[in-house]
């Protein structure tokens, strides 16, 4: 009776070990794709991408500072110095599980102007139909925005940068699309948080209009 009980008894601490070991596991794995800074990129084709321009799956996200970014947008009132304009706080910044180098940086910051298409950039950008005005080139995808917010009550411009680090090799149409997909989404779940109207962010994955991989 004694050898069984201990036996049960060990068994019982055994399989809780397991489960530790599990759960520490999965903890030092990361954080998923489509459940990072607040699971803007929860549908698959969003996670996806967001995979595919960080070369991982999984991610440590503990430098993103969520809440400083939407306080400090709260707060734009459009009385800024050009120094300031430049001020920006990293809503989402992911890196690889064990830390490490950025490789997906998602920055927003109140805007002096909405820095529209010039034809001289159209050899490196493509321009897509977002927000107030939205490219995409080579690792980096910048998204301009109104927001007419009415607690409190006022109306910004709001400017959605992503800037993709990683080493992993990608570049042409698939590259500039899937950066703005992710840049997109960030920026519609930054709009609903304020309470943003007036928007005209895409629903949908923005579309290129011109540039270098837009229409011919």
């Amino acid at each position: 009776m004694r050898l069984r009980v201990f036996r049960s008894v060990a068994l019982a601490v055994a399989l809780a070990a397991t489960v530790s070991a599990c759960d520490a596991g999965d903890e030092d794995a990361g954080v998923r794709a489509d459940e990072v800074c607040g699971r803007f990129a929860r549908t698959p084709a969003v996670a996806s991408a967001l995979a595919k321009l960080a070369g991982t799956e999984r991610f440590n996200e503990a430098l993103s500072e969520p809440k400083e970014a939407v306080a400090t947008l709260r707060a734009a009132d459009g009385k800024f110095s050009p120094h300031d304009d430049w001020a920006e706080v990293p809503e989402c910044l992911l890196r690889a599980p064990e830390g490490g180098d950025p490789l997906v940086t998602l920055y927003f910051r109140e805007a002096l102007v909405i820095l529209k298409p010039q034809p001289d950039y159209f050899k490196d950008y493509t321009y897509y139909r977002t927000g107030a005005s939205a490219a995409s080139l080579h690792r980096v995808v910048s998204i301009y925005f109104r927001c007419r917010m009415t607690k409190p009550e006022k109306s910004v411009i709001i400017n959605a940068r992503l800037e993709r680090e990683s080493k992993v090799k990608l570049s042409g149409k698939s590259e500039v699309d899937a950066q703005m997909l992710v840049a997109n989404t960030a920026a519609l779940k930054m709009a609903r948080q304020l309470g943003c109207e007036g928007t005209d962010l895409s629903q949908s994955p923005p579309r290129a209009v011109s540039g270098l991989y837009g229409p011919r």
